[in-house]
């Protein structure tokens, strides 16, 4: 029986051999039972649109059949000679990530039946598929090339373990993912007739710069995918935290509203509280952000980035706030 993830048998195997395609066969291969890595000079993957990844690291896993939705992760399982491990996606990556060659792209060969929408890995870009992925061997010319379908395939670049605050930004990635976050919150928890909108578990191109900022709200057990439609939904926890935020930001203002900007400035720095947050939070409140497009209109910027979510986790528009407390700074 295994005892630790550490010791299932996850071997380097020949690529062919590992997606189980060393038989002849009319169908697609979604065999990956067999779980191990391989190495892949070239292989292509497939959605409609296909596309070629070089000098790849090939990680193939089994997705449990019986597998319950779990939000950002998928419940694999191992089948043994004597034994059937089930470990989540993340844990199993966690543990064999570090054991494996170091490289700066790696495919998931995973079957993705409730279409968990997965976390960066922190030292590579990351490519795995939404819904199910088989496997073909295309012939082509004297060789024959690996492909990989899914409904979706989904790419995701490197992270790294550091905050990031570039030369001339106001705040760091840390802090703006955090303000995005209550930015998006409140986004869902309005109705549509006050400015609100639905959080597609997909998103689409236009609202790709939110996605990974969503994911990690979905970790935080902030919001969680809804039971009958491809949305996201407030959690009970998502709800509260944002209502914490909403008071602290009515506190604020019921206080410092008679204030003068210089005033309200002194007081918080007095206390040793974020002014930047505070100006965040005070507009946020105010709807003074609800359109973006609208605020940047107003503010003078040029050019105006029309996507909304752009604008959002752009370097610019926090640079754009921080202008105002840019006299006070120490």
């Amino acid at each position: 029986m295994i005892s630790s993830i550490s010791l299932l048998p996850f071997h380097e195997r020949p690529l062919i051999e590992l997606l189980h395609l060393d038989e002849d066969r009319d169908e697609p291969s979604r065999a990956y039972a067999g779980f191990g890595w391989a190495r892949a000079s070239r292989l292509y993957l497939d959605d409609g649109k296909i596309r070629a990844i070089d000098n790849a690291l090939v990680i193939a896993v089994h997705a449990a059949d019986d597998a319950e939705p779990l939000a950002g992760d998928i419940d694999l399982a191992f089948e043994l000679p004597d034994d059937n491990v089930r470990v989540q996606l993340s844990k199993f990556l966690d543990v064999w990530l570090p054991k494996l060659p170091t490289v700066d792209t790696v495919v998931l060969v995973a079957c993705n039946p409730h279409r968990a929408r997965l976390g960066a890995l922190s030292r590579s870009t990351l490519h795995y598929g939404l819904g199910d992925v088989a496997s073909w061997l295309d012939p082509h010319d004297r060789t024959a090339h690996v492909r990989l379908t899914a409904e979706t395939w989904c790419t995701l670049p490197p992270v790294s373990n550091e905050l990031i605050k570039r030369p001339g930004m106001a705040i760091d990635d840390d802090k703006k993912h955090t303000y995005a976050s209550i930015y998006l919150l409140k986004k869902m928890d309005l109705k549509p007739e006050d400015g609100g909108m639905e959080m597609p578990v997909v998103v689409p191109s236009e609202l790709g710069p939110i996605d990974e900022t969503l994911q990690q709200l979905a970790v935080d057990d902030m919001i969680v995918v809804h039971k009958k439609k491809p949305i996201w939904d407030l959690t009970k926890k998502g709800l509260q935290y944002l209502a914490d935020v909403i008071d602290e930001t009515t506190d604020m203002i019921d206080e410092m509203d008679d204030l003068e900007v210089h005033e309200a400035i002194e007081q918080l720095r007095a206390r040793k509280l974020d002014v930047y947050r505070a100006r965040f939070l005070w507009g946020w409140y105010e709807g003074e952000f609800d359109d973006l497009v609208l605020w940047q209109e107003r503010r003078g910027v040029s050019p105006i980035e029309r996507f909304w979510a752009f604008y959002l986790m752009s370097d610019e528009f926090w640079n754009e706030l921080g202008k105002d407390l840019a006299d006070d700074q120490d």
